[in-house]
């Protein structure tokens, strides 16, 4: 069986790499020790601890970025590949 000579298609970049290392980054950044010490100096908010709150707040944040992340991409390739279509316009 032969393949037909069709040309390469080389993928558009999405950013979506760069929109995940960002997260990991940030994530990084908010479970960093000395910004939880900032927040576990004790105190509480409705009965709560701070830290409790700060560490569910955040965890729940990197999860809301990571979903739109992934489904945002999901958007981007919704177009037909070109192996589908057929080229002569016929049956295939």
């Amino acid at each position: 069986m032969t393949r037909p000579n069709r040309p390469l298609r080389i993928a558009r970049p999405s950013g979506m790499r760069e929109r995940l290392v960002a997260v990991f980054m940030l994530g990084l950044a908010l479970f960093n020790p000395p910004l939880l010490a900032v927040f576990g100096k004790g105190g509480t908010v409705g009965g709560l601890p701070v830290l409790f709150l700060y560490l569910f707040v955040a965890w729940i944040g990197l999860i809301v970025l990571l979903a739109a992340i992934i489904e945002g991409h999901g958007e981007e390739g919704t177009e037909k590949p070109d192996d589908l279509v057929p080229r002569d316009g016929g049956d295939g």
